[in-house]
Order: structure tokens, then sequence, then C-alpha cells
């Protein structure tokens, strides 16, 4: 009887001996860590990258009160580009701008010719580079406040940069 006492004691203790050793593996977590860390890094920085959509990074930079070609009032939305996808591409071809007032969008219109032109929304962008477009749109009022909302033009994305101004 004494004989399986000892028996049992030793075959307990060999297999918790066995599972302490198949517990305590000697593998490197650094890697698993450092990857990790990676993933955190890259979350916190598309948290705090608010105006990058895409392969473009678009700053609504400032608006301006002014007439149209017809004389009517108009807003000018000035907007900074920078495409930083692999091929050139214009301003109008990658973001989809609008802007709103009183709760609808307002139509695009031409300048009256006071400096400042469409045409630099249909300019293309080489990679790595920024240009300062300007959106001009027909105001219903002079007095209410105007959202910008600027989106990629083809994306699965809901990212959009958005910015507000008051014309009073």
């Amino acid at each position: 009887m004494k004989k399986w006492k000892t028996a049992l004691l030793l075959m307990g203790v060999l297999t918790f001996s066995v599972a302490l050793t198949a517990c305590g593996g000697t593998e490197d977590t650094s890697s698993e860590t450092k990857t990790e860390t990676a993933k955190a890094e890259t979350k916190e920085k598309k948290k705090t990258d608010p105006n990058k959509l895409g392969d473009y990074q678009v700053e609504i930079l400032s608006s301006e009160v002014e007439k149209d070609y017809e004389g009517k009032d108009a807003i000018a939305i000035k907007t900074k580009f920078t495409n930083n996808s692999k091929e050139n591409i214009s301003f109008m071809v990658a973001i989809d701008q609008q802007a709103f007032q009183n709760g609808t969008q307002l139509e695009t219109t031409v300048s009256s010719g006071d400096g400042l032109s469409l045409g630099d929304t249909d300019k293309d962008v080489q990679p790595g580079s920024s240009l300062e477009v300007t959106s001009i749109y027909s105001l219903q009022d002079t007095q209410n406040k105007v959202d910008v909302e600027a989106k990629e033009l083809i994306s699965f994305s809901d990212n959009t940069v958005k910015k507000s101004f008051e014309l009073k």
C-alpha cells in the first residue's frame, strides 16, 4: 500500500511539473508587443488626422463673400488639396465638396472675375504635392452660416471633412 501511495505521489509530481513546463513557454513575446504597439500607434494616427480622405489630404481653409458672374451673392471656399496617391489627379476628380445653407445644398457658380478662378479645381496635382483651390457657391442669403463638407468622390468610407462659416 505504501508503494502505491509513493507511486501516486510521484505521478502527481511528474504531472504537475509537466504542466508547469508547458505553461511556462520560452517564446519571444517582444515581437507580439511590438506588433500591438504598432497597431495602437496606427489607430492613434488615424484619429489625429481628421483631414485625411483616403489617399488625399483636404483642409477647408477660409471663405469670402463676393458676387458671382450675375452679380448675385456667392461664397468662395478656399481649400488646400494634397495628393498622397501614386498618380496625378485633380481636386475635382478626387473630392466631392458641397456647401449647405439653411439645410439645403448650394449650387456652384462662377466668380465675377475678381481674381478667383474655378480653373484650379480641375488642375492635376502630382503625388506628394498640394494646391489651394477655390470653389464658389450661390448663397441663399448673407445672414445664415454655410456648412462645407468634403469627402472622397469614390469611396466606401464615411470620412468627411467639415467646416462651418458664419457670414454675419
